[in-house]
């Protein structure tokens, strides 16, 4: 366990920011101090026995002489039977001590429940070695604690296991085990052995009367006994001739068995049988006349049975079970038509041990149910229907278990269990407003749980163990500033491994004026929560003075984090080529979970799923062992990724130039398709029908669609010169040499016309040549800059005249057969200028 010591404002202020960093762990907690304080007397090597027997109403765990308390506490013996050791304390630590071996003989076992005290002695029967079960007194002295009377000398009992010993003045009332020399059923003993005297041979013989249930009615103390008459009702003054059978209720030898034999005011209440009316209610003052059947319950569906009667003031109450109603509640005055009932309780209030109990303070009585099949109750009334009511169960679970409890302050003060094994000490003046707790007591104990209660001089005492201290005697006192810690009932731990927590820092607030503290724990910083395993941390602060304080809290290590979704995409833009959208699978995601190996992981829409155009939202959801759910949420838009078709429907046009500047060119209307988008926008370089140059021209068609997607398209425009230039030769000529040799060629010229470029006109032969007498081809070549020819031819024909004077035109004579060499050379001559002249690799017309 973890232990540490601060002073208390440092304490203060640490504990501030662990409040401050987990909010939930005070919420709902009170912030006041407890009003009572918790000191731890003495430890303790067995159980004492604080709590009553149920099952006898006249026992009694604890005896008070000479202001010091007396109790019994437990020990396991040899052979496993429990060894009852003898105690005292006087609320201090120095004061509580086992006096077994200092006021006892060895091996002398007391009796549990015999504990009783006169005003100076205290009594009790026990047995010791050589010696069968007596009666013991003490005056709190070794040599004041001695038998009262050896009624059976040697081995033999004297008195019987349990027998009843009551106080009556300075002495004792007892009854004598029936055997050996004695033949007295009841003594009396005031702790001397002259002292110890029998009162009244009850049933004469070797026969034991077996008188107990003694109750005192005033000076009167009445008891059950077996006498000739059977086991009927008795009285007794404490002399013999004081002590007399009240009234032989069945008559004869018939016992009517009185049992629950209490005291209102003056008048004793009980039940009996008389042999003709079952076990009814009766009543009596003392006297034969006085003693009388009240009233009688007449079985329906069941035999009723009367019990745990209780004085409250001048009215009885008891509880009546084992009819068809169940659990009753009922009152009497006294009278047949006083007897009534008061409310009917659940019929699981007395399932289970160990019992019922009535315990009344002062105007009301409070019905302690323990062992019931639903759970340990606490009820309160006042005799009548609307004042009997549950008091609800102080914690949340109601899993409470009551351990003890005993009137105190007005009200009764009780301690409850929880099933976690956390014990407080609570108070009830029998209001829910008066319903509080008082303290925290010791708890993580599994075999020292708090147990029975003590209430004396202002204090109350329990037993009890913590995980430090197996068990020890505690004393709870009020206490203005007492430390309380901020404890909350139960609380989750985020787990931070996969096998669950490492604490740290888990220590809960503490409020009140400690000025030094010793905190201890059972789970320091670094102990290990096993995951959704709950697990009792029990908290124990100690200030200077003693003073205790305790937090049990039940913490569970769980997941309380969702998986972590790491890179979740802040949107995503998806393009499809179908109307009907896109089919999405989601990004596989990256997750982390520290406890969860597996993770869930959903979608929506489904993985898979077909998106619309559009934008959508879409959910990864991530769910770990634990429940926890992390989402990762993110737009998903779905856009037209299909781009138009072409909207070209040519690819080339070719056009004839029209001028210098060229030719226009037209084509069909671009016509783009989309299979998504509803309009496509066109636009071109070049339109249909404008004005191309000469030459090659690519038109760029581009069409886009509403979400941008676009296609580009060309189309070749050629604009080119493939006509000829028009060429227009001169009619036919006829020259006229006087010369035989002939003349030179003289002709007018050619015409070429041509839209585009001009044209290069040549002849052959030229202007000039000597051409000899006789008919000659004139041919003309016209070329444009495209390299387009035209050709056109004449004739010329030269005739010899001797009459023309034509002589001075020519220096030499021409014959026929040079000239016509002449013209076949300039006919080469043209046709290699063709074939020279080219357009696009071919040779022009």
């Amino acid at each position: 366990a973890g232990m540490g010591t601060v002073s208390g404002r440092a304490w203060l202020s640490a504990l501030s920011l662990v409040v401050g960093a987990a909010p939930a762990f005070a919420q709902g907690e009170p912030v006041t101090p407890d009003p009572m304080s918790v000191r731890r007397l003495v430890d303790l090597p067995s159980e004492p026995r604080f709590d009553p027997d149920m099952n006898r109403p006249d026992s009694q765990v604890t005896a008070e002489l000479n202001g010091r308390l007396y109790f019994l506490a437990v020990l396991p013996g040899a052979s496993g039977a429990l060894i009852h050791d003898l105690w005292v304390t006087d609320g201090t630590a120095a004061g509580t001590r086992s006096v077994q071996e200092e006021l006892l003989p060895p091996d002398t076992h007391v009796d549990p429940a015999s504990l009783r005290a006169t005003p100076h002695r205290l009594f009790f029967t026990a047995s010791s070695p050589g010696m069968g079960r007596e009666l013991w007194t003490s005056d709190g002295t070794r040599e004041g604690t001695h038998v009262t009377r050896e009624l059976n000398p040697g081995r033999l009992d004297g008195v019987g296991y349990q027998a009843p010993v009551f106080v009556i003045g300075e002495s004792v009332l007892f009854s004598s085990a029936g055997m050996g020399e004695t033949e007295f059923d009841l003594w009396k003993s005031d702790g001397t052995e002259a002292g110890t005297v029998p009162v009244k041979d009850i049933f004469p013989g070797i026969h034991s009367s077996r008188p107990g249930n003694f109750v005192r009615v005033n000076d009167t103390i009445f008891f059950v006994a077996e006498g000739p008459e059977g086991m009927e009702l008795w009285r007794t003054d404490g002399t013999g001739a004081g002590t007399a059978l009240v009234r032989d209720i069945r008559p004869g030898t018939g016992h009517s068995v009185p049992l629950q034999l209490t005291a209102v005011g003056g008048t004793l209440y009980f039940t009996a049988e008389d042999g003709q009316h079952g076990r009814s209610l009766w009543k009596s003052d003392g006297t034969e006349a006085g003693t009388v059947m009240v009233a009688e319950f007449v079985p329906s569906g069941g035999t009723p049975n009367l019990h745990h009667f209780t004085a409250l003031g001048n009215t009885l109450l008891f509880l009546v079970s084992g009819t068809s109603s169940g659990v009753e509640l009922w009152r009497t005055d006294g009278t047949e038509g006083g007897t009534l009932p008061v409310k009917t309780l659940p019929r699981g209030i007395l399932d289970g041990p160990p019992g019922v109990t009535l315990v009344p303070v002062g105007p009301r009585a409070f019905l302690v149910g323990q062992g019931g099949g639903s759970g340990d109750s606490l009820w309160v009334t006042d005799g009548t229907a609307a004042g009997t009511v549950r008091i609800p169960r102080p914690t949340e679970s109601g899993l409470e278990t009551v351990r003890g409890f005993t009137p105190f302050e007005g009200g009764l003060a009780f301690i409850v269990t929880t099933a976690l094994g956390a014990s407080e000490l609570w108070h009830t003046d029998g209001t829910l407003a008066g319903t509080s707790r008082l303290t925290r007591l010791p708890a993580g104990s599994v075999y020292g749980r708090a147990t029975g209660l003590v209430s004396r001089q202002g204090a109350l005492l329990t037993s009890g163990g913590d995980p430090w201290t197996p068990r020890a005697l505690w004393r709870m006192e009020r206490d203005e500033a007492a430390p309380t810690f901020v404890c909350p009932t139960a609380r989750d731990v985020a787990s931070n491994r996969p096998e669950g927590t490492l604490t740290q820092n888990l220590t809960p607030a503490l409020v009140g004026s400690p000025s030094q503290v010793t905190i201890r724990t059972t789970h320091p910083d670094y102990s290990l929560l096993r995951l959704n395993q709950p697990t009792l941390v029990i908290h124990q602060a100690e200030d200077a003075t003693g003073r205790l304080a305790y937090c049990a809290t039940s913490m569970t290590s769980r997941d309380l984090t969702g998986p972590a979704i790491n890179d979740c995409p802040t949107e995503l833009t998806l393009g499809t080529r179908s109307p009907q959208g896109l089919t999405f699978y989601y990004p596989t995601p990256n997750i982390q979970d520290e406890t969860s190996p597996d993770v869930l992981v959903t979608y929506s829409p489904e993985n898979g799923s077909v998106l619309p155009l559009g934008t959508t939202r879409v959910t990864m959801t991530a769910k770990d062992r634990s429940g926890n759910v992390s989402t990762c949420a993110f737009p998903v838009t779905i856009r037209d990724g299909q781009a138009p078709t072409g909207a070209c429907k040519v690819s080339e046009v070719r056009v004839e130039a029209e001028g210098p500047e060229g030719a226009h060119a037209y084509w069909p209307d671009p016509t783009p398709t989309d299979t998504i988008s509803s309009q496509v926008s066109v636009r071109g370089s070049h339109a249909s029908g404008d004005l191309f140059p000469l030459g090659l021209t690519r038109v760029e068609v581009i069409s886009t669609d509403e979400s941008g997607n676009s296609t580009t398209c060309e189309i070749q425009v050629r604009v080119r010169d493939s006509r000829p230039p028009l060429l227009t030769c001169p009619q036919d000529q006829t020259l006229t040499s006087a010369v035989m040799t002939g003349t030179r060629a003289e002709y007018p010229l050619a015409t070429a016309e041509d839209a585009v470029s001009a044209a290069e006109v040549s002849y052959s032969p030229v202007l000039g040549t000597p051409l000899a007498p006789g008919l000659h081809s004139v041919q003309v070549t016209a070329i444009d800059a495209a390299g387009n020819a035209s050709l056109c031819n004449f004739h010329l024909t030269v005739e010899y005249d001797p009459t023309s004077d034509m002589r001075q035109g020519l220096g030499c004579s021409v014959g026929g057969d040079a000239s016509s060499a002449v013209g076949w050379a300039a006919l080469l001559a043209l046709a290699w200028t063709v074939s020279r002249r080219l357009k696009d690799g071919k040779p022009r017309a």
